[in-house]
């Protein structure tokens, strides 16, 4: 059976790079030529962008609270996260969670870490959430022989205990349920401290107890964790608190979690968890909102699960602030489509706009077809301008038919001149017919030139 002939493939032009060349400089050249109007609209453009929405700025604060607390290793971290986008984070110390807000308020920082059901004081419309990132619990750290199934009055009874100082979160939280049990705070026996003075005492037996609200991240935390003769009080009836107090969960610290040889911890430990929280006020950059946010999600990927119901995070959980708006698209959608991509001040501008940039697009486009075009626009100013030139040398020619002794080697000259600025022209692609016609317009004009010159007076 005879082989059918192969069908000739398509021409294709192979010549891609000089056709796109020749889009750029066709492109350059109307710049060039149009550049008293170009930038002033461009000018325009950016100096609305900027009133609009300014660059982020290069440094950023935010109040963490007490040394080795949760919140400044979590700021720690952040921080690292934060100088991959080249902005730098500072970490403003302060007492603890009651304390930030106050600090957030009065625009001593542009954020603030805080713990979830803190009092958010007479300014909190201004604040805005950036949502919690993990679980805080209050532990109650206590020396002496573990005690099992007590009463939180009948456990405190004749202890000496660290309630933290004020403004810190631990003290709001611990006199909130100390009050709920009636038990009155205003005694000696219970002391102000700061956690890491509470640490140190209740090592040496000064005090018998103290409170705290920190996360497993907390320096303080895991140095009583691994303490030989100090144990964790089980709150057995952390439903109940969590019922009484919205803003609070209970939570379990699951049997061997912290090790599985020797078991540790050797039971179940009920907890009360409060969250901790990223405030920020509304007039924080949208973008520098996204590397908090960025950076909380980095955070709990890598971070342990200790507790029962963790793996939830970060989320939007205390609703007595309004939530941000670049939190909520975030937690909604995740992260920029151009994030990792390009810088992230302009992958968070792109996340704004992008709607308005497709609906731009939509009437842009088509209008654009009722437009010149403008590489047959340039080229057409380019060539009428030489066609003026030598219709001027033409007229010139008719008016010397009629007078004596004209400078004809003058004329010569300058339809010479024309000649060599026509050839040296860049013509784009789809208008060479146009340039060639030109070209020989020249050549005519010359050889009726160098007729008229031959002619007889």
């Amino acid at each position: 059976m005879p082989r059918r002939p192969k069908k000739p493939l398509p021409k294709v032009s192979r010549n891609y790079r000089e056709i796109i060349a020749d889009e750029l400089l066709a492109f350059w050249a109307s710049l060039v030529s149009n550049w008293m109007f170009i930038l002033p609209s461009i000018l325009v453009i950016v100096v609305l962008v900027h009133l609009v929405r300014p660059m982020p700025p290069a440094t950023v604060r935010i109040a963490t609270g007490q040394p080795n607390s949760t919140s400044e290793v979590i700021g720690q971290q952040f921080r690292e996260a934060f100088a991959k986008h080249h902005v730098k984070l500072e970490l403003i110390p302060s007492s603890g969670a009651h304390d930030n807000i106050k600090l957030i308020e009065s625009g001593q920082v542009d954020a603030a870490f805080s713990q979830g059901g803190v009092d958010l004081g007479e300014h909190g419309g201004v604040l805005r959430s950036l949502g919690s990132i993990a679980y805080q619990p209050l532990w109650l750290f206590y020396r002496g022989p573990e005690v099992k199934q007590q009463d939180l009055n009948h456990f405190l009874k004749d202890r000496t205990v660290s309630l933290n100082i004020p403004g810190s979160g631990s003290r709001v939280l611990a006199e909130q349920i100390l009050q709920a049990h009636e038990i009155n705070t205003d005694t000696p026996r219970f002391v102000t401290m700061n956690a890491s003075d509470s640490l140190k005492a209740l090592h040496k037996g000064e005090i018998d107890a103290m409170f705290v609200v920190a996360g497993m991240e907390s320096r303080n935390v895991l140095d009583l964790l691994e303490s030989p003769g100090i144990h964790v009080f089980d709150f057995n009836m952390a439903d109940a608190y969590a019922r009484r107090f919205k803003y609070l969960d209970a939570i379990v610290l699951p049997r061997g979690a912290l090790d599985l040889s020797p078991v540790s911890p050797s039971t179940n430990i009920n907890l009360l968890a409060t969250t901790v929280d990223i405030l920020a006020t509304d007039q924080l950059h949208p973008a520098i909102q996204l590397l908090f946010l960025d950076a909380a999600r980095n955070f709990d990927e890598k971070r342990a699960t200790f507790f029962s119901m963790d793996g939830k995070f970060p989320t939007y959980m205390d609703t007595r602030i309004p939530e941000s708006e670049v939190a909520r698209r975030f937690f909604k959608e995740g992260t920029p489509f151009l994030w990792g991509y390009a810088p992230y001040w302009i992958a968070s501008l792109f996340d704004e706009i992008w709607f308005y940039l497709l609906a731009f697009g939509a009437i842009a486009i088509p209008a654009l077809s009722f437009l010149p075009n403008y590489r047959k626009t340039h080229a057409e100013l380019t060539l009428e301008e030489c066609y003026s030139a030598l219709r001027a040398i033409e007229i010139e020619m008719a008016q010397a038919r009629t007078a004596k002794n004209y400078d004809y080697q003058g004329l010569l000259h300058r339809l010479d001149t024309l000649k060599l600025r026509v050839r040296s022209l860049w013509i784009p692609t789809g208008n060479r017919q146009f340039y060639y016609d030109l070209r020989a317009a020249v050549n005519i004009v010359r050889e009726d030139l160098l007729a008229d010159m031959k002619r007889p007076d």
